[in-house]
């Protein structure tokens, strides 16, 4: 299964989720790339607004408790709700807020888990990153990841980092109860293109997004 969490209310972009993008919501981007994917069984949007009304047979839309639509509630909570309510080996948790994910990757992603089920226990979206860090530390900053004194090249960065690129998770449905988070045991990855690192969380996102796509 694929779960799609969407809030009503959002603060920084108002009604974020439902702002129109290539005319259409913008939720609607991830969740057509849901009900594209061949190992998707059923695609729950869980949401606590009244504007979400879809009728596909493979999507269902469900309710959203007053408790995990709080804006400080973690989505772990409407992951909680919903793993109590629906019964599936693997859950598939897409954030509406990167609107480059393509069912192909989402595909890819899941084969990858199943296949190395031993081996993994959940999965996340990542971008690879040779980005040169540095932190802020008593109003000064210093590096994080390399030594300025030893300026490597991007082509020689050999140490691969990664960034969270906030797509999509997945992981098995019983550890999810054990460990209370998404992300649990041993966590294996799946690289996306370097444009899919941007989301929208700020209005400045939003407008990048528009360009690119």
């Amino acid at each position: 299964y694929a779960l799609i969490p969407l809030r009503a209310k959002s603060k920084r972009i108002k009604n974020k989720n439902f702002v129109k993008v290539q005319k259409k919501p913008l939720f609607m981007h991830a969740t057509q790339q849901a009900l594209n994917s061949r190992l998707i069984n059923k695609v729950f949007i869980s949401t606590d607004s009244n504007k979400v009304k879809i009728n596909k047979k493979k999507l269902l839309v469900i309710k959203r408790s007053k408790i995990s639509s709080n804006k400080n509630a973690p989505t772990e909570i409407v992951i909680k709700e919903f793993l109590k309510k629906y019964l599936c080996d693997y859950l598939v948790l897409i954030q509406a807020t990167n609107l480059f994910i393509k069912s192909k990757y989402l595909d890819k992603a899941i084969n990858k888990l199943i296949k190395n089920s031993k081996k993994y226990d959940s999965l996340l979206s990542v971008v690879n990153s040779k980005y040169l860090i540095w932190k802020k530390k008593n109003n000064c900053v210093v590096p994080k990841n390399y030594n300025y004194k030893k300026r490597p090249r991007s082509q020689d960065i050999k140490e691969n980092e990664y960034i969270e690129n906030g797509s999509f998770y997945i992981f098995k449905r019983k550890n999810f109860f054990k460990s209370k988070n998404r992300l649990h045991g041993k966590i294996t990855y799946f690289e996306m293109p370097k444009e899919t690192i941007f989301e929208v969380d700020e209005k400045e996102d939003l407008e990048i997004i528009k360009k690119l796509i």
